[in-house]
């Protein structure tokens, strides 16, 4: 009998050497001949039949690894089994497998625990949207600014210079708001990447972007607990 299986997932993932050995290696025991795809940066797309070429590459910050999809195919061509890790936002891991009931299963069950174990603690602040920190609290600021000043209000019209005062100011509030919300989207996607490819000149991305995500998040939980303390004791 034959199946079909297919799961994406969305969650970020760290993708390091060892994992990919361990991908290349399941999917050989499956019976098949593995290759991979790979996608850089500079728009380069190249495959690969080993798993020392794929790990090979220097991966490098000017032609970094945008995915790489490790598929293998049986001889008979019955049995076909794909991987995909991409570095979209929409969809980061793909595993789609055709065979009989039996492989398919064990496919499924497989590379669903693999899955997991790539999934990092940062997983959902990765898949934040920065727009709910910034223009939200900034929209609830306004309303409530806006409200407070009605109730003062006696209802007398703006002269010229007043209300290009006030067109000046919600231009610069709105431009604060804007390139705020580029700069904290920037450092999020820098500090929580979605996706992560460890391998070759990854890996030292990778480690220096862990230890500012260890200082980042040791200076929020030393800020909440220093508010705490005041607020107690002050």
């Amino acid at each position: 009998m034959q199946s079909t299986y297919s799961d994406k997932i969305d969650h970020a993932f760290v993708l390091n050497e060892s994992d990919l050995r361990n991908a290349w290696r399941k999917l050989e025991t499956y019976g098949c001949s593995v290759t991979a795809i790979v996608q850089f940066s500079d728009k380069v797309e190249r495959e690969v039949e080993t798993i020392e070429d794929l790990i090979g590459f220097e991966n490098s910050k000017k032609k970094s690894i945008l995915s790489i999809e490790l598929k293998s195919r049986s001889d008979d061509r019955n049995s076909i089994t794909s991987i995909e890790f991409d570095s979209s936002e929409y969809r980061t891991i793909t595993v789609n497998a055709t065979g009989n009931d039996e492989l398919v299963t064990r496919i499924s069950d497989e590379f669903s625990e693999f899955i997991c174990g790539l999934k990092p603690w940062y997983s959902s602040i990765s898949r934040l949207d920065v727009f709910w920190l910034v223009y939200v609290p900034g929209f609830l600021a306004l309303m409530i600014t806006d409200m407070m000043h009605a109730s003062n209000s006696e209802g007398v019209a703006l002269t010229f210079k007043q209300s290009a005062t006030a067109i000046a100011i919600l231009a610069l509030i709105g431009s604060a708001l804007y390139f705020s919300h580029k700069l904290l989207n920037k450092w999020k996607n820098y500090l929580f990447p979605i996706a992560s490819f460890a391998i070759g000149q990854g890996v030292k991305r990778y480690e220096t972007q862990d230890k500012f995500r260890f200082t980042v998040v040791i200076g929020f939980f030393v800020s909440i607990a220093a508010s705490i303390f005041l607020g107690l004791f002050s």
